[in-house]
């Protein structure tokens, strides 16, 4: 008899995930909390539109919001709010958008260039999927509100934020600016927050649209959610799983992994690798010649802390972006952010790693690959 367990263990390699919470590598694990709600949801039956309406609720009462729709990930809830702004409560367009889009005028999406980024998909691509148009402004280096207002037009749908390390964190237009054009011009402010560890700051900021990951962060299962300002909006977002959406539904058992995820978020629970343990990687890596480490904090701004290694290769005797392609082609692979390996650095997330020892193999692997004797 086939053992689909045994059979993929066979097949694949372990992954040691120094990253973060990135799609690439299956983003979280789940508590045991999560997965026992997961479980219940997998084994009953449900009317499927209640459950969307009741979930949404449930998580609108959490997170002090008016009301919250379920989607199977952050992308698909980017594709949800467009579509669900430019078809409203029309069925015809819900059933049609892809059809009928070019003959609708008020489909522009403003995006501050510097906000245009690839997450693992390029973000103009969920809007566009969503039905609008994207309107990129200003230069990849410098978005300002006059930038975003100059293009303000009866066609403008919507504004868009991405609030991410991956977007361009100096001389950006800020949340606050793109708040007051929005109340300004009546136009609705959308806030892609998908990796944010603030549930709450952004709606209360002024967001209309807050669209979240809820594996990211949350460390739930494959899904997401958005933060609506009015029942009538997340109604209208909820239309698009009988349209656009309907090839991003969520299962049931997600959506109850996603709540209790979000039920759990606010409970303290203490951290598999703390600051002590983070700093000692960085001392014994300090020790070794050729590499120099420090503690740094996420490029955005979160409450984030990883190890940063330099990588001198004259004197490590091989370059950062080598060390990186073999310790992911090892077994075990590890995987490490990499956004800077050009530069010669690489950075250690300690988040989901899921000990010390975890630290303790990657620092060995290092010096191994660097034909380092340990001190």
């Amino acid at each position: 008899m086939l053992n689909m367990k045994t059979n993929l263990q066979a097949r694949l390699r372990k992954i040691v995930n120094a990253s973060g919470r990135m799609t690439k590598l299956g983003v979280s694990t789940q508590s045991k909390y999560v997965q026992e709600c997961m479980l219940y949801g997998s084994n009953n039956y449900f009317d499927i539109d209640e459950l969307y309406v009741q979930a949404g609720s449930y998580i609108a009462k959490l997170l002090e919001t008016e009301d919250a729709v379920v989607t199977s990930c952050a992308s698909s809830g980017i594709v949800f709010t467009i579509a669900g702004l430019i078809c409203g409560s029309n069925h015809r367009l819900v059933e049609n958008l892809h059809i009928e889009k070019d003959n609708i005028s008020k489909r522009e999406v403003i995006l501050p260039k510097g906000h245009s980024i690839n997450y693992g998909a390029p973000v103009h691509t969920m809007i566009e999927l969503g039905g609008g148009k994207v309107v990129e402004v200003g230069n990849a280096n410098k978005v300002t509100k006059l930038d975003v207002e100059s293009y303000i037009s009866d066609k403008t749908l919507a504004l868009f934020y991405v609030k991410s390390h991956h977007s361009v964190q100096k001389n950006m237009i800020s949340i606050e600016e793109m708040y007051n054009l929005s109340q300004k011009y009546n136009i609705p402010l959308i806030i892609d927050a998908a990796a944010e560890e603030d549930l709450k700051t952004y709606y209360k900021q002024g967001a209309d649209f807050v669209v979240y990951s809820g594996s990211k962060a949350l460390c739930g299962p494959s899904s997401g959610f958005v933060l609506c300002r009015s029942k009538e909006q997340a109604n209208n977002l909820r239309k698009q799983y009988y349209g656009v959406g309907r090839s991003m539904k969520i299962g049931k058992e997600n959506i109850f992994g996603l709540v209790a995820a979000i039920e759990e978020y606010y409970k303290e629970k203490e951290p598999s690798i703390n600051m002590e343990d983070l700093q000692a990687l960085v001392d014994k890596f300090n020790k070794v010649e050729g590499l120099s480490a420090t503690i740094a904090q996420d490029e955005a701004g979160r409450e984030i802390y990883r190890c940063k290694l330099h990588v001198d290769e004259k004197v490590f005797g091989i370059s950062g972006y080598n060390l990186n392609e073999k310790l992911k082609s090892g077994n075990p692979g590890i995987y490490c952010r990499e956004h800077e390996v050009n530069l010669g650095n690489l950075s250690f997330d300690p988040r989901p790693l899921t000990s010390k020892e975890d630290l303790d193999l990657i620092y060995e692997t290092v010096l191994k690959i660097g034909g380092k004797d340990e001190n």
